[in-house]
């Protein structure tokens, strides 16, 4: 069971890894659909870009989608956490509005008659039927002489 459950865990992060890596640069390094995302006030200390990158980890040029990357101090605990703002990923389209079908008219249905009333059946009589007892089975003594 656990080598199952091992096996399980292995191919589900193989089917899982991302297709396409992703470098963190500094956020001047950020595409023009980037701009509008940036956080207003934002330390630039404190903002990079995350970008897709070739197997060399150069950037790939014409895909304009990454993420923008926040490190926010938490006044209360210690460290920093991260806060992740996608761009250039296309939402999803809508379905294409299909025009609704006409309505044809029915033709008018002859009306329903009816069903003429149900005969009151016979009273129902008891049978009582009696039967000879079931003959008793002979007993097998060739099964006991064997022991």
């Amino acid at each position: 069971m656990k080598l199952f459950l091992l096996a399980a865990c292995i191919l589900g992060m193989a089917v899982c890894a991302p297709r396409q890596m992703y470098m963190e640069f500094d956020i001047v390094h950020a595409p023009a659909q980037a701009e509008h995302l940036i956080p207003a006030g934002a330390p630039a200390d404190t903002l990079d870009v995350l970008l897709p990158v070739d197997a060399k980890g150069r950037p790939i040029a014409g895909l304009g989608r990454g993420f923008i990357k926040q490190d926010v101090s938490w006044p209360n605990s210690k460290g920093t956490r991260e806060v992740y703002y996608p761009f250039g990923f296309d939402p999803p389209k809508p379905a294409p509005v299909v025009p609704a079908a006409p309505v044809v008219p029915v033709a008018p249905v002859a009306p329903v008659v009816p069903a003429a009333p149900a005969v009151p059946a016979a009273p129902v009589q008891r049978i009582v039927a009696a039967s000879k007892p079931a003959a008793e089975p002979s007993s097998d003594d060739e099964d006991e002489d064997d022991d």
